[in-house]
Order: C-alpha cells, then structure tokens, then sequence
C-alpha cells in the first residue's frame, strides 16, 4: 500500500472514533477516548519519525512540513488533556471537540495539499516502499506505552514556555534594581533631614570664623563723601618745615646777644 493511501486510512479510523465518542455513554467512552490516543499518537510517531523527513527530501523547502509539526504538537497537548479529564466531566466534551477540530484541519491540510505534492514528487515504487515501513512501525508503536510515549512528546514540545517562565522574575528584579528610588513626599522627617548638614555647615564656618577673626586687623572707617556741588579734591600732604643750619645758629646768636 502506498504510504498517502495508508496514511488516509488512519484518518478516516479516526474520524470514526470521533463519531463513535460523541454518541457514546460515560461507560463506554473511556476505552474509547483509550483507542482515540492510541491511534493518533502512533500516526504522529509514523509522520514524525518517517514520512515528514521522506517528504522534505521530496520537496525541498516546504512550509507545508514545519507547519504539521506544530499542528501535531498542539493534537498531542489536547490529548493529554482530554486523558486527564473524567468521561463525566462537563469539560471532556468541550475538550474532545476541540481536539477534534484540530485533527480535522489538519487531516485537511494534508490531504488536499501535501499528499498531492507528495505523490507528485515520489515515484509508485518508492511510494509503496514508504508504505511498507509506515505500517510496521505504526504497529511497533501501538504496542509500547503510547500515554508514557505522549507525555514526553508533550515536554519536548514545549520548552521554551517554561524556560520563559524561569527567567520571568530575574529579568523582572533586575528591572527594578536599575530603576531610580521614587521621591518621597516632603515630611518633617525630610526636613529634619535636610536641616542637619546646614547647621553643621554654619558652626564649621563659625568655627572659622572665630579662629580667623583675631588675626583681623581692625576695619579703618570710611572717608565721609564729598559735600554736595564740590568736586572733592586730594589735599596735598604737608611737608614738615625745614630748619637750615643757618636758622639754629642764627637761634643760638640771637640769644646770646640777647644776654
């Protein structure tokens, strides 16, 4: 069997299951919902492990691929969900539809643009022989532990949520360590605060001005200005009187005389 042909015929098994589950009763949709799992994580492992690589070596760059990887990763997550949820529940049918919407777009995608492409670029020889290898590894997978299989499936996917998550709170701490200190409202405690330096500031240059102050020479007082409508003029200094020799003689003679 062609691997497209097979591959079809896993989309329409659960298609079936869909349908089968959306009638059933609570006693029943349990081995169901079971079946659901197995069925679609053993296709995924086939597509992932197999066709999707066969294909891309087909193709070439493709967008069509990476896509079905993501779309697979979301199937998986639903399905996990779905199995942690009791038949019962209110929300299993809520989840069991969304699931199935997921499955059902992308059965779509495949089937109307890359199977096509695929068929195109591969020969019927080496389709067949592709087909061969899906259907024994598809069985291979049924018979492990397909929950334990779609837990890891889950983790690997998505890492980078919880990486994300861890590094959150550093980025955030050091954010706000670069941050400037918010003002605070003026208070008496600012005040008191603000007052204590300038008090040690003013006895410091009291200090020094004490210290300072007698080495001061006393302040000469100002000269008084100049009357009104007289320009002030220097006054010249005075010499002091000169006495010749001749005058002291002259003194010493007249008072002789005079005696």
């Amino acid at each position: 069997m062609k691997a497209t042909d097979l591959l079809k015929e896993h989309h329409q098994e659960v298609e079936e299951l869909f349908e089968r589950m959306s009638q059933a009763d609570n006693d029943e949709i349990g081995a169901l919902r079971d079946e659901l799992v197995a069925t679609l994580v053993s296709h995924s492992a086939i597509e992932e492990e197999i066709f999707y690589p066969e294909s891309r070596e087909a193709l070439g760059a493709s967008p069509l691929i990476p896509t079905s990887y993501e779309e697979h990763a979301l199937v998986e997550f639903m399905l996990q969900k779905l199995l942690s949820t009791e038949p019962g529940d209110e929300t299993f049918h809520a989840r069991l539809d969304v699931l199935k919407e997921l499955v059902q777009h992308h059965v779509e995608e495949e089937e109307k643009e890359l199977f096509p492409q695929v068929e195109s670029a591969m020969g019927a020889e080496r389709l067949e022989e592709l087909g061969s290898r899906l259907a024994m590894r598809f069985g291979q997978v049924r018979e492990s532990d397909v929950e334990a299989l779609l837990a890891r499936n889950v983790a690997k996917s998505m890492p980078a949520a919880g990486r994300r998550a861890r590094t959150a709170k550093p980025s955030a701490r050091k954010a706000a360590a670069k941050r400037p200190p918010a003002k605070r409202a003026p208070g008496k405690r600012a005040s008191t605060q603000r007052a204590e330096p300038a008090r040690g500031t003013r006895a410091q240059k009291g200090r020094r001005t004490a210290a300072t102050g007698r080495k001061k020479t006393a302040p000469t007082s100002p000269t008084p200005p100049a009357k009104a409508g007289r320009a002030a003029t220097p006054r010249k200094a005075s010499r002091p009187a000169k006495t010749s020799r001749t005058g002291r003689k002259g003194g010493r003679t007249s008072s002789a005389s005079a005696r």
